[in-house]
């Protein structure tokens, strides 16, 4: 596997990604989609298999709070044919090693609350639970809010 930035080309391929990845609620709309991939202060991580065909990808941004440089996570959305073989991790560590060039000091994301694999996911991988958004998939489903500590400081 080997990780690449985003390429225009890429919309149709990681909105179909998602679609597969994600129950509709959960699943962004080509609209949200196209948001987060072309927002300027967006970052894309597209992973390839050695045939190029992608098998997920990445968004995150990275915003100002309260004098405070803050990482989220979009999305990470990887094929279920891609699963468990180190590609979530891969561009999990990818993201966070470009947060940390931009001086990011917490990172935060939401997750699906019926989604546990991720929720362990991200438990293994250092982000712990914060808290709870009442009905924040569309409108029926709660999600978890997690976070995690880049620099001692955050």
């Amino acid at each position: 596997m080997r990780l690449r930035p985003f390429a225009r080309a890429d919309i149709n391929t990681l909105y179909r990604i998602d679609q597969i990845c994600f129950t509709p609620g959960i699943a962004y709309s080509e609209a949200e989609l196209g948001y987060y991939l072309q927002y300027p202060k967006s970052i894309t991580l597209v992973a390839e298999t050695q045939t190029r065909s992608i098998a997920g990808f990445c968004i995150g941004q990275v915003y100002a709070r309260e004098g405070k440089t803050i990482g989220h996570i979009i999305t990470i959305d990887v094929l279920p044919d891609a699963r468990r073989q180190g590609t979530g991790r891969l561009l999990l560590c990818a993201i966070e090693e470009h947060f940390r060039t931009k001086k990011v000091g917490l990172i935060r994301l939401e997750v699906a609350i019926d989604n546990l694999h991720a929720q362990a996911f991200y438990r293994a991988m250092g982000y712990a639970r914060i808290g709870t958004i009442p009905n924040y998939y569309a409108g029926r489903l709660d999600a978890l809010v997690m976070h995690k500590a880049l620099m001692a400081d955050a």
